[in-house]
């Protein structure tokens, strides 16, 4: 079958390395996955976002494992937008000029040549697809694993499209994104999907909510779970290593307590903390720390605030802030458990990491969490203060507790992995064929 893979998600992530978040892992894991199938002839596209061609060429070079893919495109649509986009640049320079008193020119005529180009890219933007129709003509299937299938591809009837679907959260959870845009930008993605379109979504618990959310079939709508990389997660036994990662963050020669995501109201954080801190107090203990690992997101000044108001707490905690994917088998491996109450996860890569690890988990009993979780950790309500608190204190009690959560932990993690993932994708193709 021949298989357009939309990579402008890898294009971005290029551009901007801190776009390098999970998504970012599943489209490049998945593609690199579809480029060793014998069932596929790998085709990929950047399908919507012109600005992302160059970006996307570029990635594709430094990838060995995609390299050697063809990346569609027209010739002359890439020339014309780089041309428009270095003419672009050169009015803002000069516009910079003119302010700062070094030219003459009047600032008016730039300005206005300005708008009219930046209309004309807006233009092009929406209107010029960077894949031309007789690629999408000759193609079995279209995947686009982020955006919403572009207007070109949607044209070609025999041609079957798959969208994924990660999560609902902007539009059943408005309350925990920032940006009042992101849940009408994906209002919009959800209201393009058609009746004979296919969805891929990456837990049962994200297809239950998109068939309950939009009138959609359930049988055009498919799962795949998502994997962490073998190479990045992994129980790392050395100890050595273990203490010079930890060193690196300023994490004590001491059992500690591990975290990991965005710093912001749905990740649950300031919860964690004040469970932890209830935890170290009531029962005295003075060899315990809390790490947290991740960057500041919106609303962190109120994580920051259950910290503050409790001087003693402070060296008790510590924020890592970014950490890159190289020590964090290390600092999964060195915890004595991880944490992990978020409100909703379309899947939640960071438990199965830790599970990867062979740490014991505790997570929350909401959404995909139990599906990854599975009965090899803990699952609660991420309300549940006193229960958080308790499983706590049991894996800091009980060292055999611990032992046999790692092992089962372990286990559970070999049920998901990249080439099962990928079958699977394949395996939805095929029924889209039939």
């Amino acid at each position: 079958m021949k298989v357009i893979y939309d990579v402008s998600v890898l294009g971005q992530g290029h551009l901007h390395k801190r776009a390098r978040t999970g998504i970012f892992r599943v489209v490049e894991s998945i593609a690199e996955n579809l480029a060793t199938s014998k069932e596929c002839d790998l085709l990929f596209c950047v399908s919507q976002y012109l600005h992302l061609l160059d970006a996307s060429l570029d990635y594709l070079e430094t990838n060995p494992k995609l390299s050697e893919i063809a990346l569609l495109h027209s010739s002359f649509t890439r020339l014309f937008y780089k041309r428009s986009i270095d003419a672009y640049n050169m009015l803002e320079l000069q516009i910079q000029a003119n302010e700062s008193g070094n030219a003459v020119a009047d600032k008016n005529v730039f300005n206005h040549l300005k708008n009219n180009l930046e209309n004309i890219l807006k233009i092009t933007g929406g209107y010029v697809s960077p894949v031309d129709s007789d690629n999408l003509e000759a193609a079995d299937i279209f995947h686009s694993p982020y955006d919403e299938i572009p207007a070109a591809a949607q044209q070609v009837n025999k041609l079957q499209k798959f969208l994924t679907i990660y999560d609902l959260i902007p539009v059943l959870y408005p309350q925990f994104l920032l940006s009042e845009q992101i849940p009408l930008l994906y209002k919009k993605t959800l209201a393009s999907i058609s009746q004979k379109d296919w969805v891929i979504c990456i837990s049962h618990s994200t297809k239950n909510d998109l068939c309950n959310y939009l009138n959609i079939d359930p049988a055009r709508v498919f799962v795949t779970h998502l994997a962490a990389e073998p190479s990045i997660f992994y129980p790392c036994t050395d100890a050595e290593t273990i203490a010079a990662t930890c060193s690196k963050y300023g994490i004590r020669d001491a059992a500690y307590i591990l975290s990991l995501g965005t710093l912001e109201p749905r990740k649950n954080i300031d919860h964690v903390i004040r469970c932890f801190a209830r935890l170290i107090q009531e029962q005295n203990i003075k060899d315990l720390y809390l790490v947290l690992v991740g960057t500041p997101g919106w609303k962190y000044d109120k994580i920051m605030e259950e910290v503050s108001q409790k001087s003693w707490l402070k060296d008790r905690i510590i924020f890592t802030g970014y950490v890159p994917e190289s020590d964090l088998a290390a600092l999964y491996s060195g915890a004595l458990t991880f944490v992990y109450p978020s409100f909703y996860e379309g899947f939640g890569l960071p438990p199965l990491e830790a599970m990867q690890c062979g740490v014991p988990v505790i997570a929350s009993n909401t959404s995909s969490l139990p599906e990854v979780v599975g009965d090899a950790g803990i699952t609660i309500d991420p309300k549940d203060a006193s229960g958080l608190c308790q499983s706590m204190l049991e894996i800091y009690n009980r060292p055999l507790l611990r032992e046999k959560m790692s092992l089962k932990s372990l286990e559970r993690a070999k049920l998901f992995s990249w080439e099962r993932c990928t079958r699977e994708t394949i395996a939805a193709y095929r029924t889209a064929l039939a």
